[in-house]
């Protein structure tokens, strides 16, 4: 025991930029698995309704209910999250764990109120597990955090890629003479019904979450080489800063050195008050167009992610059950592949451009579902154009937000309230929609929320930039400190 103990403990990071990258790649696993346990409600939604004998309306409160416990674990977990850092990387194996048996109950549920709480129940586990992953790869980062941001976030799109393939081999699909009216909705002719064995892809899922809490444990396990003090990965940037600063400093005169930390702290005492009046004028501000803009990007989402499967079968275009799993692939393929092409464009353009790019992008999708032809080429293309457009609006606005404001356990929770709020209404909204009116009202909404999502972000930019860069302040104060420290030590020498 004692051997294989210290084998374990030889084993650890030589170099701080490789335990970077392999927290990275532990935390881009765990929204693999998020996407995977979260996305497969999509194209299981048929199974789910027949085995609760439910309807529209009721599995729309019941997805509802998932996003209300996406809330309530956001808080829990942005309280903890802040409070205890260090453990940041527990909160998520323990978060893994409870979407893990969650998802191996679901397929059992033959009651919707008993699907409503185990959907609560894992909704919890969602809220805890990103308001603990968003501030430790935050942490990890700090301003470089935009390209890795989509580079995690891109792990949710590829897990809800995979979800209908698992699911797709245990597919049932018959013809019933009777139309079922809670799942082929409100009039419509399709009498194809589409069932999966959701037992076999859920444990297969429930195994891929659990592998990923033993994958997490053995990173926390050898990661000697830092201080829990950053999560278990410390910034060396600020130390190599400083080191650098004190180089310089030493090679000039002392008197030089007196002057020049005279002029810099009278320049920055004036912008600290000018900084501090306008942050504490834009901090309402910020906090709103969070929450609305969050409200409007996840609402979005999960509605889109949802029912999309659902309005590509019994909607008016009338897929078959094979291209209505083909579309559902290729949305979530480019969902991915969005994110990880953003990774590259942030190294070019600014966080902000790009969140602008992106939301008319998205708008303008959208309103290509409504106005163009209800064939499947067009619609087709619409669910490609969004998807690419939308994919990357989650990590980039967090990106965007981190130069002027920390991703703390406090931000996610202003962040996880607007997903909560614009998932829980916007489901709710959508399936009592369709219980009344039909699949076409889908577009429609996904429409209105897009219109919402471009007005929060420009006034969100704005008040960014009212606030301004958070990493430049920072920078200027560690240099102000490297001379106070120098000037100390020289007069201390004479």
């Amino acid at each position: 025991m004692k051997k294989s103990k210290g084998i374990l403990h030889s084993i650890h990071f030589h170099k701080v930029f490789h335990a970077k990258l392999a927290k990275t790649s532990v935390l881009c696993y765990a929204w693999i698995s998020l996407g995977l346990y979260s996305e497969v409600l999509g194209p299981t939604l048929p199974t789910l309704m027949h085995n609760t004998n439910s309807d529209y309306d009721q599995i729309g409160m019941a997805l509802s209910t998932r996003a209300i416990g996406l809330l309530f674990g956001s808080l829990i977990g942005g309280f903890l999250s802040d409070r205890y850092k260090a453990l940041r990387a527990i909160f998520i194996m323990i978060s893994l764990g409870v979407g893990a048996i969650t998802t191996l109950i679901i397929p059992w549920c033959t009651n919707v109120i008993i699907l409503t709480i185990v959907l609560f129940i894992a909704g919890l586990s969602h809220g805890f597990l990103t308001t603990n992953g968003n501030p430790l790869l935050a942490s990890i980062w700090e301003e470089k955090a935009a390209g890795p941001f989509s580079l995690m976030h891109s792990g949710y799109g590829m897990g809800a890629a995979i979800a209908p393939l698992l699911a797709k081999p245990f597919t049932i699909s018959f013809n019933s003479s009777i139309n079922n009216h809670s799942i082929v909705s409100n009039g419509t002719n399709s009498t194809e019904l589409v069932l999966v064995n959701a037992v076999i892809p859920y444990s297969i899922i429930a195994g891929i979450i659990l592998f990923n809490v033993l994958y997490f444990l053995f990173i926390v396990c050898i990661d000697h080489s830092t201080s829990l003090r950053y999560n278990g990965i410390t910034s060396v940037k600020s130390n190599d800063k400083i080191t650098s600063s004190l180089n310089e400093i030493k090679k000039k005169k002392l008197l030089k050195l007196f002057f020049s930390k005279f002029i810099t702290l009278l320049h920055n005492n004036n912008n600290n008050n000018i900084k501090c009046s306008n942050i504490n004028k834009s901090f309402i501000l910020i906090v709103c167009c969070t929450f609305i803009t969050f409200f409007s990007i996840v609402g979005n989402e999960r509605v889109f992610g949802k029912f999309m499967f659902t309005y590509a079968l019994y909607g008016p275009i009338q897929l078959s059950s094979t291209d209505s799993y083909l579309i559902n692939l290729i949305y979530w393929l480019c969902f991915c592949f969005a994110r990880i092409f953003i990774f590259f464009i942030s190294l070019i353009l600014s966080s902000s451009i790009i969140l602008l790019l992106l939301s008319i992008g998205t708008l303008c999708s959208s309103i290509g579902l409504c106005l163009l032809p209800y064939k499947k080429l067009w619609f087709y293309l619409c669910t490609i154009l969004f998807s690419l457009f939308k994919s990357p609006l989650f990590p980039v606005t967090l990106a965007c937000i981190n130069h002027s404001y920390e991703i703390t356990g406090f931000l996610v929770i202003i962040i996880n309230f607007g997903s909560s709020f614009g998932a829980t209404l916007l489901q709710f909204t959508v399936g009592q929609l369709i219980h009344y009116y039909g699949q076409i009202v889908f577009p429609y909404l996904v429409t209105a929320t897009s219109c919402l999502l471009v007005i929060t972000v420009i006034l969100l930019i704005i008040g960014l930039k009212y606030i301004g860069n958070r990493f430049q302040h920072v920078n200027n104060n560690m240099i102000i400190d490297a001379i106070s420290y120098s000037i100390n030590d020289n007069t201390t020498q004479q």
